[in-house]
């Protein structure tokens, strides 16, 4: 699989659809994780809910961010690192992190191809439409 991160062209294609949901469980996935964490690790209550918080907000204004280009997909990669490390407070984070990074990955590239697909099956139906337009002007034009 290669790791195309390309925006589609498409404003609420597939590409976006799948990875913005991803991202939105994910920051929820998160929150609970640190609720799990401030009673797991009271020691460190004030960096859990910093790194937490921080990492759930940037993870739903990234989702919100998916029009803007490729980078935000490339900053939703990002963010699946920190998500990982929760591990190290968490330890099912560390599954459930890795299996976040690999859904929202295989959702971006997949969701593309999705969208590409989309793309050339809407120009074959329009070709048509014009050809049979055409086609029509042509019979009763006589």
């Amino acid at each position: 699989m290669d790791l195309d991160l390309t925006p589609s062209t498409r404003p609420h294609g597939a590409q976006r659809m799948i990875s913005a949901t991803m991202l939105v469980c994910e920051a929820f996935v998160v929150f609970f994780a640190v609720l799990v964490a401030h009673q797991l690790v009271p020691d460190d209550r004030a960096l859990t809910w910093a790194w937490g918080l921080l990492t759930a907000l940037a993870l739903l204004a990234c989702s919100g961010m998916l029009t803007r280009g490729a980078w935000p997909y490339w900053l939703g990669l990002a963010l699946q690192l920190p998500v990982i490390l929760l591990g190290l407070q968490v330890t099912a984070m560390w599954v459930v992190g890795v299996l976040f990074a690999a859904l929202y990955a295989y959702g971006a590239v997949k969701g593309h191809q999705l969208d590409a697909e989309k793309d050339t099956v809407d120009r074959e139906v329009h070709t048509a439409r014009a050809q049979e337009d055409a086609q029509r002007g042509e019979g009763t034009a006589h």
